[in-house]
């Protein structure tokens, strides 16, 4: 009986461009990862995680915050809503900074 991939690490050797081995290894001397092994690991998370909200939010819908107007005079659903679309601007930021301010 097969056991899942995601049970087990896998080793996986590969040769690193040299502009990725330099950012890698900076980020090892300033102490964000102990050792190479660790970076790679980390950064290709990092990647992943930012890659899955991405396709999370191509499938929210548009709008999703938006107040239906049985609900305007309700401020519970106002403040909520206010401070669920400040969360996503501060995400967005914070997606931006990470991107080096691309769009």
């Amino acid at each position: 009986m097969d056991k899942p991939d995601a049970l087990y690490s896998k080793q996986v050797g590969v040769r690193l461009p040299g502009h990725l081995y330099r950012w890698l290894k900076e980020k090892v001397e300033a102490s964000e990862y102990s050792n190479m092994a660790q970076s790679v690991i980390g950064e290709l998370t990092k990647a992943k995680a930012l890659e899955e909200r991405r396709r999370e939010e191509r499938s929210w819908p548009s709008g999703a915050y938006e107040v239906h107007e049985d609900q305007e005079s309700d401020p519970l659903v106002s403040m909520l809503n206010r401070r669920l679309e400040a969360v996503r601007r501060e995400l967005l930021e914070e997606m931006e900074k990470r991107r080096g301010g691309r769009p």
